[in-house]
């Protein structure tokens, strides 16, 4: 039940967020909207703002005429809440996404009447369409940045306790450890060059991935030399995970650190700049195949993470939050058609153009952009199954 109700809180905050996006970027231009939703139809609870009052609708499966039927099954308006909107608000039924249906956009729902309206987005200039449709990817990137503020405030960070060159754990099986390396070693060189800090020692190391160094370490006042062998991993430290830096196998304790408000807002937007950049490389790696079908996944393997991250403790759970919110947001921003991106890059099609592409053609393009969106979909999930199965 965790797995469930994590997965409906992390995917549910992140979707309402980039709608909301939408929503906001659509009223401050004058652009209706006709439809607010979070989580994908059916819909399962709409509230309707009248002069009456707040209607709100309940649906679910009913008999009628003998016949089992999803339709309204409980209505009740709330009086006193007279403040009239034409934006239904709808929960609905499955938790996989959401979408603002706003006046004049030819979206997935391949509505194709526009009737010239001042509140249709056709109606609107190519910059405030732009802003409309990078408005979620934008407010995403906000979610981002104040989750990690959030983790820095509850954890803080974490330092050196010092900045020296003693070696304080030797990580067993790996270079350090096979090439004689003990605890309490203190570098003083790497391939003939001095190193008076930790971090020029670990720069040194990082430099040489999969090649043989020469170390130079102090132990108990003897000098040794020693020959080590790198081994080699992603640079997640920067993010550029499309990297290989050296490992030596060896670490430093580190102390925790708490943040005020101030360096809070720092630790976020390093934090923030660091998410973006592992997307950045890891978006790479994929459309260079460098990328194995075990590491990609679908909404079950979300469900999962959000599930394992739940259960970890509340930071691990908005640090996955976080690292999401900022997946959606560059997935969203890539153009293709049926996401956001697709439909800035029509709009900066129409604009080189000089003129508007016609209906029909929005349609083939769109229709083109969500098979291959469902398609992926579909693989995805498949090979979710099959890791999960078999």
């Amino acid at each position: 039940m965790i797995y469930i109700l994590a997965f409906i809180v992390l995917i549910g905050v992140i979707v309402f967020v980039h709608e909301l996006g939408h929503f906001w970027a659509a009223r401050s231009v004058g652009v209706g909207v006709e439809r607010f939703s979070v989580g994908m139809p059916p819909n399962f609870i709409d509230f309707t703002k009248t002069k009456n009052g707040l209607i709100i609708d309940i649906f679910f499966f009913s008999f009628k005429n003998k016949k089992l039927s999803w339709g309204k099954v409980y209505s009740k308006t709330l009086s006193s809440f007279k403040n009239p909107s034409e934006t239904v608000y709808t929960i609905g039924l499955l938790p996989l996404g959401g979408y603002v249906k706003m006046k004049g956009i030819l979206d997935e729902s391949m509505d194709s009447e526009f009737k010239g309206a001042d509140d249709e987005l056709e109606s609107k200039t190519p910059l405030q369409k732009i802003w409309v449709m990078s408005a979620g990817v934008i407010m995403n990137l906000i979610l981002t940045f104040f989750v990690f503020i959030l983790i820095g405030n509850i954890q803080g960070d974490t330092e050196l306790e010092n900045n020296n060159t003693v070696i304080d754990y030797v990580v067993p099986e790996q270079a350090a450890e096979t090439s004689g390396v003990l605890a309490g070693d203190k570098i003083l060189s790497i391939n003939n060059i001095e190193v008076d800090s930790w971090e020029t020692a670990v720069e040194n190391i990082e430099n040489n991935p999969n090649n043989s160094v020469l170390i130079t370490i102090d132990r108990n006042g003897k000098l040794i030399s020693l020959t080590a062998k790198l081994g080699s991993r992603p640079n997640l430290s920067t993010g550029r995970v499309d990297q290989e830096v050296g490992t030596l196998g060896v670490s430093k304790k580190q102390i925790p650190v708490e943040l005020n408000f101030q360096e809070s807002i720092v630790y976020g937007y390093n934090q923030t700049k660091w998410a973006m950049t592992l997307m950045t490389s890891s978006l790479k790696m994929i459309f260079q195949g460098n990328v194995s079908r075990d590491e990609v996944g679908s909404v079950i393997m979300i469900g999962d993470m959000a599930g394992q991250a739940a259960q970890a403790g509340l930071v691990p759970f908005l640090f996955l939050m976080a690292l999401i919110s900022v997946n959606l947001a560059y997935i969203n921003i890539l153009p293709i058609p049926g996401l956001d991106g697709g439909h800035i890059a029509l709009i900066l099609i129409e604009v080189l153009m000089g003129r508007k592409l016609s209906v029909k053609a929005r349609i083939r393009i769109q229709s083109f952009g969500m098979f291959i969106l469902l398609t992926l979909m579909v693989f995805l999930i498949l090979n979710d199954i099959i890791r999960v199965f078999f």
